[in-house]
């Protein structure tokens, strides 16, 4: 644990005042455009191209600010010429929003799921296309691009830490724990309630929360192992932040506290991803995270008697 906090102090360290208080300006002046001005919303008022295009635009405002940021403040501007690091980005823009836009998927449900069962599958079994929306694309990328050099992006053992990895899991527990009496996360959480109220067999509610769970493996792929491993080569560290900025606008759509501390989380999983080369850490965490947010907005909502 001590090499992870003097990990993350030397990062904090890389950067100036004015630099953290510009990036977080930025993130704080985004946020209130979407919780306060509605920006999601608006966006998912459209569909097909225009819509991919807008979150394509939402991810990369975000991601280039704060290349823009580093660039201004270290006068390092040769990564902005190399055509490798476009074709990343890009793709990575562009992954993304399609996950974000797809629902087809839910037509080949439809197709599969006996008459009455239609929006229950579509809910227990729709991570799992999630997760592959993610997993495939990256995958295609490490095996054209990088499979020489290093394993899918993170996943790698060497240098993984278990132990490490619980103490910041048990971190988050009271954090959790007074999430769980705020409404907008009681409103929001815990996921399966869709399910429950329509009357889904308990199996199948088990089902979604292990595919529920899942998806945060591609998540991190993408985040800590695409976005981060991927760009080493062209700005070491310095791929953390950008991630970051790009992980919290994902978010939207999701209580705002737990947007604004996904910025906070992203960085210190990226960091330690970037000097351990491994992602599995930020799974453990992740996945831990999730299914802790189901259990304390389930007693959240019987305490406050909402079920």
């Amino acid at each position: 644990m001590k090499l992870i906090v003097n990990q993350l102090k030397q990062f904090l360290r890389l950067y100036t005042i004015r630099h953290w208080l510009l990036l977080l300006l930025f993130c704080g002046i985004s946020v209130y455009v979407n919780y306060g001005l509605g920006l999601q919303k608006h966006i998912n008022t459209l569909s097909g191209m225009p819509e991919f295009l807008a979150y394509m635009a939402l991810y990369a405002a975000h991601a280039l600010f704060a290349y823009g940021l580093y660039s201004a403040g270290t006068r390092k501007t040769d990564f902005w010429f190399k055509p490798g690091f476009w074709i990343l980005l890009l793709l990575g823009f562009a992954i993304f929003a399609g996950r974000a836009v797809l629902w087809q998927h839910a037509l080949l449900i439809e197709a599969f799921s006996p008459e009455g069962s239609i929006r229950i599958n579509r809910f227990a079994f729709g991570d799992v296309f999630r997760f592959l929306y993610l997993f495939v694309p990256v995958a295609l990328v490490w095996f054209f691009a990088d499979r020489q050099e290093m394993p899918l992006y993170g996943f790698s053992m060497k240098h993984h830490q278990q132990g490490v990895y619980w103490i910041l899991l048990a971190g988050m527990v009271p954090l959790i724990a007074g999430a769980s009496m705020l409404s907008d996360f009681l409103d929001y959480y815990p996921r399966f309630r869709k399910l429950s109220a329509l009357d889904a067999p308990p199996f199948k509610i088990w089902i979604y929360e292990c595919f529920y769970g899942m998806d945060f493996v591609s998540i991190e792929l993408f985040f800590r192992g695409f976005m981060v491993i991927a760009f080493i080569r062209y700005v070491g560290i310095h791929a953390v932040l950008p991630m970051a900025a790009f992980y919290l606008s994902i978010h939207y759509g999701k209580p705002m506290g737990e947007a604004i501390s996904s910025f906070f989380g992203g960085t210190i999983l990226g960091v330690i991803a970037f000097h351990s080369r491994s992602i599995y850490g930020g799974i453990m965490v992740h996945m831990g995270i999730a299914w802790l947010m189901e259990l304390g907005a389930y007693t959240g909502n019987l305490i406050r008697g909402h079920w």
